[in-house]
């Protein structure tokens, strides 16, 4: 099997690639966010911080899909060990993960979307406006929690892995190791005019990376339930 959270790699180099399918989906609302709760009069530490604290409210929301991934997942873990179906769980995590994957790849249609149309999207950008005049030291972690909530494939594909981390600890890990992909290009964009971010196309790689890595879960879980031996790779 792989060395422990070996396959951790794959999700951040795919969260640090995929950053740019963010930039697309959720640029807009950085944008907007950045202006709400970044003063015109502030320092320039001061808008450093804030910008931080941003960040900071959405991987505490990261962590905590992670944490309830990874709770319920080692739930299910046990009882299908008791059922003697130990590898099935590792295994709809690996097909979930593939199929966000290939959504990135574009060769399936963005889950997040069908989500988004669902009206979930619009109930964060409702809290958005809800935070307006509040104190920016609230606001600036509020709002980059509210973030961390938006419909997104690659969330959907880290959460699959999350579940199957065995405790809930290890589900928040993986999300939090996830979230720290994402922290260069989300940090830009509160800088850098969205136009410039959106010429970077690794979105595709990122969805190879992810379509592996679920690959990778699959195959552990059949070598789960015996049917492929266990190698160094899973």
């Amino acid at each position: 099997m792989m060395a422990p959270g070996g396959d951790l790699l794959l999700l951040f180099g795919a969260s640090l690639l995929g950053s740019a399918h963010c930039v697309g989906m959720c640029g807009p609302y950085v944008a907007g966010c950045t202006q709400l709760y970044i003063p015109a009069t502030s320092t320039a530490p001061a808008r450093t911080g804030l910008r931080l604290l941003f960040i900071i409210g959405r991987l505490a929301v990261y962590c905590g899909i992670g944490l309830c991934a990874g709770a319920f997942g080692q739930v299910f873990l046990a009882l299908a060990a008791t059922a003697g179906l130990g590898g099935s769980v590792s295994v709809v995590a690996g097909l979930l993960a593939l199929l966000f994957g290939l959504s990135l790849v574009g060769w399936l249609p963005d889950p997040a979307r069908l989500v988004a149309r669902a009206g979930l999207d619009g109930v964060m950008r409702a809290g958005r406006q809800r935070l307006r005049g509040s104190p920016a030291l609230l606001v600036a972690p509020a709002l980059g929690a509210l973030q961390g909530l938006l419909p997104c494939a690659m969330v959907y594909a880290a959460a699959s892995r999350a579940a199957v981390a065995g405790n809930a600890t290890g589900g928040a890990l993986t999300m939090l190791v996830f979230g720290l992909g994402t922290v260069p290009v989300n940090y830009l964009l509160t800088l850098v005019p969205r136009q410039i971010l959106l010429r970077v196309r690794t979105q595709r790689l990122a969805g190879v990376l992810l379509a592996l890595l679920g690959t990778l879960l699959i195959l552990r879980g059949l070598a789960g339930f015996g049917l492929l031996p266990s190698t160094a790779l899973w």
